[in-house]
This record gives C-alpha cells, structure tokens and sequence, in this order.
C-alpha cells in the first residue's frame, strides 16, 4: 500500500465535506494535508483531480440557478492567467508556490472577515483582474477559488445563485487545468493510482457535509472554516519564509 495513502483518503474526505457544506474550500482545506506526504508536483494534481469530480456532482446539483452571463469574461480573463500559472509551475522553486497558496488562503480569510457592505454587481476591470488571478494560481497551486470567490461574494445573487455559479466556474476551469496538468505530465500513474483510492472517500465526505448544511449552524461553522484556512494560510507563508532564508 502505498505509504501516502492514509493521508490522501483524509483530505479526500476532508474536501468532500466542506464542499458539500459551504460550496467552497475544498482545495483550499485538502491541499496543505496532502503536501504533509506528497510531493508539490504530485499534490497539485491530485487534489484538482478531486476538485473537478466535486464540481461535476455538485454543478448537476445546482445547474438551474447558474448565471451563465456573468461568466464570459471571467473565463475569457482565466486563459492567459493559466498560461502565466503554467510558467511559474514549471520553473518555480516550492517554497515561491506555498508562499503564493498561503497568501490566496489569507486574502480570503480577510475578504471574508471584512466583506459587510452591499453587494453591488462588479465592473469589467475586477471581473478580469479576478478571472486572471484565479487561472494563474489554479493552474500554479490547483486552487483557483480565493480571486473568484471575492468577486462573486460582492454580486448581487442569492445563496443558491452563488452556489452554483461558482461552481460551474470552477468545473470549466478545472478541467483546463486538469487538461494541461495531464499534457505536462504531472498526472503520473502514482497520481492516478492515488485518485482512483481516494474518490469514494470524497464522494462520502461530500454526502455528509450535504447532509449537515442543513443541521448546524452556517455562521458558527464557517468562521471555525475561516479560522483553520488562516492557520494553514499562515504555517505556508512560514514555511516559504524559512524555505527562502534557508536557500540564502
């Protein structure tokens, strides 16, 4: 059995559950697991393997509130930011990439922490600056969700709307970023291996965080969300940190 595996099954369980429960974060929760016992090159692809097979259940689910228009220029925007993400992977050291997924993670703690004025729907210049930012760091650290959600969490939507067009976002660039992870060769047979193990384990944390979005309470169980996002986002920016003063 591969050594890596228990570990695996828990973020796979892990994203799952908050993803059913919150609509988000999946990535963002599994990734720092999975970087404890894989390689950066190995987790990446793993957890936007897990992230796509999220957002395929969860964008049927919810396919009937997504707003279609607001995604055009957000797509559009997302190409030439995988283009930039896809360079810096290829060539940047770990600790730049944990430094980049650690200060994403805290810029959406702090967003969400601050976020208390009207939603008002967004001009075209944010709209492109998220969509750019969201594929360079998907493609770079496999989550894509911190520019996007900011943005979307200032439109004037309902629960389910934003739900769900967040969702559709993140499966259509998700399968971009699988797509070129694949054509890079970064979905080794280990990678693969590991997904195939870890699948139904997400599948049943996705049930169960489905299952308790209706019984405990949101607020409470978001700002715990907020609080161990910040945590991570913090022990990356660490780790970058003393990575860098080590290499001097």
């Amino acid at each position: 059995m591969d050594s890596a595996l228990p570990a695996c099954l828990a973020a796979a369980v892990l994203a799952g559950f908050i993803q059913g429960f919150s609509g988000f974060g999946s990535v963002l929760v599994a990734l720092p697991v999975l970087l404890a016992v894989l390689d950066l090159r190995e987790a990446v692809p793993l957890v936007s393997l897990l992230a796509l097979s999220i957002n395929v259940v969860m964008a049927t689910k919810l396919r009937g509130h997504i707003q279609f228009r607001s995604m055009r220029l957000l797509f559009a925007s997302s190409l030439p930011g995988m283009a930039v993400g896809g360079w810096i992977l290829e060539g940047a050291p770990d600790s730049l990439i944990k430094g980049l997924l650690g200060g994403a993670i805290l810029f959406l703690v702090f967003h969400s922490l601050t976020s208390n004025r009207p939603r008002a729907a967004l001009g075209t210049g944010w709209t492109l600056a998220a969509g750019f930012l969201s594929g360079c760091i998907g493609l770079t650290t496999g989550a894509n969700g911190p520019p996007v959600i900011a943005w979307a969490a200032r439109q004037p939507w309902a629960r389910d709307e934003l739900r769900a067009t967040l969702t559709f976002y993140f499966l259509v660039t998700g399968a971009a970023i699988v797509g070129v992870q694949a054509v890079t060769g970064l979905a080794t047979q280990r990678v693969l291996t590991l997904f195939g193990a870890c699948l139904p384990a997400m599948l049943a944390g996705l049930w169960a965080g489905g299952a308790c979005s209706g019984r405990v309470g949101e607020a409470g169980f978001r700002k715990a969300v907020l609080a161990l996002l910040a945590l991570i986002g913090l022990n990356l920016c660490w780790q970058a940190i003393a990575a860098g003063l080590a290499g001097r």
